[in-house]
């Protein structure tokens, strides 16, 4: 993650501080792009460390979130 500093993630605060990382895509930095970015970034992450993801999974889900008309879940659309 220290590899693209101008991905839009921060450390978690407060009780679950250390125990997660914040993915800033909202306002004009809500991007397609920008969330995939970061999920491919995280998925490099985990797995460097020996974790268990699915980066392919993460980024086909925000491929069907981004073809959703807004306001609608996974099983309304």
């Amino acid at each position: 993650l220290e590899a693209d500093p101008a991905l839009p993630l921060a450390a978690g605060g407060g009780a679950l501080a250390g125990e997660m990382i914040r993915v800033n895509h909202y306002g004009p930095d809500a991007t397609r792009e920008a969330v995939r970015g970061c999920l491919a970034a995280l998925g490099a992450a985990l797995a460097e460390r020996g974790r268990k993801a699915d980066p392919e999974a993460a980024l086909r889900a925000v491929e069907e979130a981004w073809e959703r008309p807004a306001g609608t879940g996974p099983s309304e659309g």
